[in-house]
């Protein structure tokens, strides 16, 4: 912000010695009812803009809170039962409900990396498993960056190790900690958004993206799906129920555009996508994918 000439232009208006603190606010609409007269509300984001953008106030904000559950955790407390009977019990992060973008904020993870394994950005599609990742992995790499010295070099070398810049973690001190053996799939993020979005373009480089969009729009409608009726190309913040439906409907928009093979291949991504949203597995399913 401070780049723009219009920085420059109100701090000549300042008294001398003063600084400018640009204030910026955000707002949108949020649906909290879709009931008879349907309540909205208009959630109000107000930020400062010379705060540094790496600066983050999540994990600070998340270890205040959760702060007499870690005690809790390591200690325990004891409760009285629905029997009158006192209990000690631990309070241990079982699951954490949270999107692919959540997920590598929560377990301070660069963006594009897997949330489970040490696997980078550029290798995900490397059949070979990466080594687990543990929190002691993702403190041991805070802790050599900052050794670096300064805040700079701090960053980057948690860049290069695939884990951002957090000091402080909020789950530093969880008891029995493993998060991200907590953290629950994001199927939205990690398969529509991050398989089913790269086959589409496969498909449209073979095909055109004008010829699969005609596929696409020419389908008759039919009951329980959705009906394209203009480009998909031409859709933005795609959905989760909108890339399902597109789903259901990709194979029948191939057929006689694409070889046997290139059939088959987008036949065998999808059923990797419908086996790995099952709710539970066992080894049948998991060599079946």
């Amino acid at each position: 912000m401070w780049t723009g000439k219009w920085w420059t232009a109100v701090q000549s208006k300042l008294p001398k010695g003063a600084a400018l603190s640009p204030v910026i606010i955000a707002t949108d609409k949020t649906q909290l009812t879709q009931f008879l007269g349907g309540k909205s509300v208009y959630p109000v984001y107000l930020t400062l803009g010379n705060i540094p953008p790496r600066l983050s106030l999540f994990h600070i904000s998340m270890h205040l809170i959760l702060q007499p559950s870690i005690k809790a955790g390591n200690n325990g407390m004891e409760v009285v039962g629905g029997d009158g009977n006192v209990r000690l019990i631990f309070p241990i992060l079982a699951s954490y409900v949270a999107d692919y973008p959540e997920q590598c904020l929560v377990e301070c993870m660069k963006y594009g990396t897997c949330p489970k394994c040490q696997c980078s950005a550029t290798d995900l599609q490397n059949p070979i498993i990466g080594p687990p990742q543990t929190p002691d992995w993702t403190l041991g790499i805070i802790r050599d960056a900052e050794k670096t010295g300064t805040e700079n070099k701090l960053h980057d070398y948690c860049m290069e190790h695939e884990v951002a810049g957090i000091h402080h973690p909020f789950w530093k001190g969880f008891p029995l900690k493993n998060l991200s053996l907590s953290l629950t799939p994001d199927v939205l993020h990690q398969l529509y958004q991050g398989v089913f979005k790269h086959l589409i373009g496969w498909c449209q480089s073979l095909m055109t993206e004008a010829e699969l969009n005609a596929c696409i729009c020419s389908l008759p409608p039919a009951f329980g799906v959705c009906h394209f009726e203009k480009r998909i190309s031409l859709l933005s913040q795609v959905s989760g129920m909108e890339c399902k439906v597109m789903a259901h409907i990709l194979l029948s928009c191939l057929v006689g555009k694409l070889p046997m093979k290139g059939i088959r291949a987008c036949h065998t991504i999808l059923d990797f996508i419908y086996l790995a949203q099952y709710s539970t597995h066992d080894n049948r399913t998991l060599s079946s994918m």
